[in-house]
């Protein structure tokens, strides 16, 4: 899908003020700061239209049409569900498989797309096996036993582990050695975290933790795998015209995940994530911290664009930014398709 070629709608004009409790909708706020939608996800659905408009706007960058916005059936598309097809899940349902495929082949040809074919296939791949673990397909077990048998050489105890192990032992054919140490790193800390947030699932935060909130937030994120991805080696083999703004990309890519799927996680209910965490610590409402977040990630992104200076990497740059948002509008894990009436 060529990024450029996207029609966008995007209304600056109206209220993007969100509801408040006494407005049609029945909302309640506990002790903790936390969200409850008593009657209806109408709040929910407000407030992450702000969010998401505020976002789009403040950033100039464009909202997909999600009339015209598909995912195309391409050569990249038939190698990744090939690929799939002859691997072993240990038991993940095929279901659940093919939403991740869905999502990983959606981000390789959106975010993505700007690398060759054959990087855009490893990045969905990885992508696939990463929301196995994610999704808590993979049991703790195995994840504990991640790092140890790849340190010792020996077969994972899982066969999606033993897939995602096989990945990142490929990095260096696709990105700078740098990079490819990154993502092997990046990934550990993801499956680390993974694993211990259920193991502190329901452990209460401590009114000062305003950091660790922080310091889980980067770890299991992923966020510095998927800066590295934006400049494979092919491309832009001299890493010192773009490793300043790897800190910006992570920003990015944490907190406008963060808004972008702030609506699909309060339908889910989820409560254990960053927004409602940030909002414990830092005694604030959920809409407030969302605030502070989109200045956070607007701020990233114009320092990034100042710090590029390379035509080529500019360019990239603002394609990458572009897919990224087109990515989260194209999944349907994301759900954003409820929030496309107020670009209308």
């Amino acid at each position: 899908m060529a990024i450029a070629n996207v029609v966008v709608h995007l209304d600056t004009t109206g209220d993007s003020t969100a509801p408040t409790p006494g407005s049609g909708t029945k909302v309640s706020v506990n002790e903790h700061n936390d969200l409850r939608i008593v009657d209806g996800n109408d709040y929910a659905l407000s407030l992450s239209r702000r969010a998401v408009t505020e976002f789009l706007s403040r950033t100039g960058l464009p909202v997909p049409d999600t009339g015209t916005l598909a995912l195309p059936d391409t050569p990249v598309s038939a190698r990744i569900r090939a690929t799939v097809a002859s691997w072993d899940f240990g038991g993940i349902p095929a279901e659940r498989v093919q939403r991740h495929v869905v999502t990983g082949t959606s981000m390789a040809a959106t975010a993505y797309a700007h690398t060759h074919l054959d990087t855009q296939v490893h990045i969905a791949l990885f992508t696939v096996l990463c929301l196995c673990v994610d999704d808590l397909e993979v049991d703790a077990g195995a994840l504990a036993a991640f790092v140890p048998r790849m340190q010792a050489g020996e077969t994972q105890a899982h066969p999606v582990l033993a897939r995602l192990a096989q990945s990142l032992r490929a990095m260096p054919e696709f990105f700078h050695s740098y990079a490819a140490t990154a993502i092997l790193v990046g990934t550990v800390h993801f499956v680390n975290c993974t694993l211990v947030e259920r193991q502190t699932d329901n452990m209460p935060l401590h009114p000062t933790a305003l950091p660790y909130v922080l310091y889980k937030r980067a770890r299991n994120s992923l966020g510095e795998v998927y800066a590295a991805f934006v400049w494979d080696k092919f491309n832009f083999p001299d890493i010192s015209s773009h490793i300043q703004v790897t800190p910006e990309t992570m920003i990015f890519l944490d907190y406008s995940n963060d808004i972008l799927s702030f609506y699909k996680e309060e339908l889910a209910g989820e409560r254990n994530n960053f927004v409602h965490d940030r909002a414990r610590v830092t005694e604030q409402d959920v809409q407030t911290v969302l605030s502070d977040i989109l200045d956070e990630l607007v701020n990233a992104v114009e320092r990034a664009r100042g710090i590029l200076q390379g035509v080529k990497e500019k360019e990239t740059w603002e394609r990458f930014l572009a897919g990224w948002v087109a990515f989260h509008f194209l999944s349907p894990r994301y759900r954003l398709a409820h929030l496309t009436s107020v670009f209308a």
